[in-house]
């Protein structure tokens, strides 16, 4: 009973224990940081959808402007 009082931590042991709890703590804080924020990670970039019909109709307008500009 009396050994485990005797042990002594050595180098290995403390560096071996720093980096799994600096590893633990590097990966709660990376998975815990955008909740406490309220962030939403993802692509929340502002495009929305656009039909053919209009996207074709805005490639017609840029092309007959850009041809304008040319005369």
């Amino acid at each position: 009973m009396q050994n485990w009082k005797n042990h002594i931590f050595g180098l290995k042991d403390v560096v071996i224990f720093s980096l799994f709890f600096l590893l633990i703590g590097l990966l709660a804080g990376f998975f815990l940081a955008p909740i406490k924020k309220g962030l939403i990670i993802g692509s929340n970039n502002g495009n929305k959808y656009i039909s053919k019909e209009e996207s074709d109709k805005d490639f017609h307008e840029d092309l007959e402007m850009e041809m304008n500009e040319l005369r």
